[in-house]
């Protein structure tokens, strides 16, 4: 390319054949076939100048609802858009924005070349078999555009991959010397995670919610207990190693994106599910944590990155503070990182802790710092020092070292590029032995 110009001519020229084999026609809304699916009600709007995007993920329910066929048994995922550009120049979507790896409509329709009448026969809601160019048709047409002329508004489909949990996206559109970023994270409807059953607002009252300083921080959070309790409330578990300052939402989004899952709610279902991956290696990413205690309650929250079984993986805890700095919500949390299973007296069955807690935090911190969404970090004091010759133990008789400090991560909603992170002259970590 020349320049850029030529370039952009290049990119008007290849999305409009793309938007001639999408939508025939490209200046009617295009819309689910049956407007009366529920789910178009939940759908979350942004606006920015002269666009709206309102964009929902679907369940696997919803989505065979819509098109006839269990998606989800394909491990895909629609999501549901619709765009309004009132500007005097079109518009074109990156569908990469929101799943690098996405579906085109035909190899969704391939996926289900055998979808036959007596696969049919076994649904509730069947529905005439179609011909492979049947199907490539319909999931064509269901597709979003992605070009969207001026002052017009388009709506459709992009197939993306599974999630079982939370679904993080980004809406991009750009035009010459045009161009909108819109992020969305939501909730898989039907998943039923630990958190979703905190109400945030009522875990303190106002009066009891003490807003710090910088000192008054560090203060206070060196003042907290060494560690969490394990499942009888009295004997301490994990070390309190993590911090993080922010607005809840942001930092949920920020590790979603990370690629951490929210946990589910413990229930005989999902503990059959996290005792078949252990058995059998199959991936369940985000198998429930068992408990613990810190402010007279469970964590608030939990999350997990899983390998291929549950038996391996990072996983956190964290709970509210009373306390506020800058006007951002503080939480208090554990990080550690499973490396297997074992018996143990306390719970029968348990995982077993990486002993090099430090590891993990270390993790997150660079994991953090990868999300560009940190602003300023710091180390103080936790639950003390210990190596391999005296090494402290966690509730279920895990041995573990540490230096023995507690990272303090601050969030910021606005990208922060590493080089312009704040380092608190606080704590120095060790080199570790």
């Amino acid at each position: 390319m020349k320049n850029k110009n030529e370039f952009i001519g290049y990119i008007q020229v290849l999305f409009f054949l793309l938007f001639l084999l999408v939508l025939p026609g490209c200046t009617i809304s295009l819309s689910p076939e049956n407007d009366s699916l529920g789910y178009l009600e939940r759908s979350e709007t942004q606006v920015d100048g002269n666009v709206r995007v309102s964009a929902i993920v679907l369940s696997p329910e919803e989505s065979e609802k819509t098109f006839g066929y269990p998606l989800a048994s394909k491990s895909i995922q629609p999501i549901w858009i619709e765009i309004e550009n009132k500007l005097s120049t079109e518009l074109y979507l990156m569908l990469v924005s929101l799943d690098l790896d996405y579906f085109s409509p035909s190899e969704v329709a391939w996926k289900f070349r055998s979808f036959n009448d007596e696969d049919q026969k076994e649904r509730k809601d069947s529905i005439k078999s179609k011909s492979l160019d049947e199907m490539i048709e319909m999931f064509m047409q269901r597709h979003v555009p992605v070009v969207v002329p001026p002052r017009t508004t388009v709506s459709g489909y992009v197939y993306t991959n599974l999630d079982p949990d939370t679904k993080v996206f980004t809406v991009d559109l750009f035009g010459e010397k045009e161009s909108r970023t819109f992020d969305f994270v939501q909730l898989v409807p039907g998943f039923q995670a630990d958190y979703m059953h905190v109400d945030f607002d009522k875990l303190y009252k106002s009066n009891e919610v003490r807003e710090l300083n910088l000192k008054g921080l560090r203060d206070y959070l060196e003042s907290l207990p060494c560690c969490v309790l394990g499942g009888d409330k009295k004997t301490a578990g994990d070390p309190l190693n993590l911090v993080i300052v922010g607005e809840g939402a942001d930092v949920l989004a920020t590790l979603v994106r990370q690629g951490w899952n929210l946990t589910e709610t413990i229930s005989s279902d999902t503990m059959w599910r996290t005792v078949v991956s252990s058995l059998f290696g199959s991936k369940y990413s985000t198998s429930p944590v068992s408990p613990l205690y810190l402010f007279d309650r469970p964590q608030d929250i939990a999350l997990q990155k899983a390998r291929e079984t549950v038996d391996e993986r990072n996983h956190l805890r964290l709970w509210r503070a009373p306390v506020t700095f800058k006007g951002q919500k503080v939480f208090v949390g554990q990080i550690s990182r499973d490396i297997g299973v074992k018996f143990s007296s306390k719970t029968f069955v348990s995982h077993k802790i990486d002993p090099v807690v430090d590891e993990a935090r270390l993790y997150i911190t660079l994991d953090m710092i990868d999300s560009q969404h940190i602003k300023a970090l710091g180390y103080v004091k936790g639950v003390g020092y210990s190596d391999r010759e005296k090494p402290q133990y966690n509730y279920t008789e895990d041995p573990y070292y540490t230096d023995g400090h507690r990272v303090v991560l601050i969030f910021s909603k606005d990208r922060i590029p590493v080089e312009n992170i704040q380092y608190f002259p606080w704590e120095k970590v060790s080199k570790g032995k």
